[in-house]
């Protein structure tokens, strides 16, 4: 009984580790924060000292006060646009396209984003709710772009690279496990799956 007890509990921890956290950092525009994000990657990669560990989970948690469809639009154009070349854009366009018309009205402080890694897709989730399905190539490509050598938030990627101090680690640690959307800011989101898309033929090229 003692032995299964054990092997049992090796198989739980084994599963909680398969996908472990490789840095957290401040996504922010002229020094203003807006998101606090936090990288997943599998252990069996990062375990190779050599290799990059596999990107399996992104996560963004709102901290500024609101951010309008507007400027969460403009901003991912931004980003893009310093770190990737046009072919990207065209080659991704339709995963582009989908990705920034999940969010359908304002963001506010402690909303979260998530690109996570399922089967052979992307999964975009908004507040715990499923509201897109991207390639599975789409999570490399923006955890490539954030953390990029000529970097379009460079203190996100130190942050998402581990390199910041630790006591600056630890506040954004602290920060990011506090932040969490309330149950009716949940529900609120969650309407926004019965809206229809945009009517838009193409993203903005560069």
């Amino acid at each position: 009984m003692r032995y299964l007890l054990t092997i049992l509990l090796m198989t739980v921890s084994g599963l909680a580790q398969s996908t472990q956290l490789q840095g957290v950092g401040s996504f922010e525009i002229l020094n203003q924060p807006l998101f606090v994000v936090a990288l997943y990657a599998g252990e069996d990669y990062a375990s190779e000292a050599k290799a990059k560990p596999a990107p399996e989970k992104l996560e963004f948690k709102v901290v500024d006060e609101k951010i309008s469809i507007r400027q969460y639009r403009k901003l991912w154009q931004e980003v893009f646009a310093v770190a990737q070349d046009r072919q990207v854009w065209q080659t991704y366009s339709s995963d582009l396209q989908t990705f920034f018309q999940v969010i359908k009205g304002p963001l506010i402080n402690n909303d979260q984003i998530v690109l996570e890694r399922r089967d052979s897709a992307t999964v975009v989730s908004v507040n715990y709710r499923q509201h897109a399905v991207l390639s599975a190539e789409f999570l490399d490509l923006m955890v490539a772009t954030l953390t990029a050598r000529i970097a379009p938030v460079p203190e996100l990627r130190a942050g998402l690279l581990g390199l910041l101090p630790e006591e600056e680690n630890d506040d954004l640690l602290r920060q990011f496990d506090r932040s969490e959307p309330t149950l009716g800011r949940i529900s609120e989101t969650a309407r926004w799956l019965r809206m229809k898309p945009e009517n838009e033929s193409r993203v903005s090229q560069l």
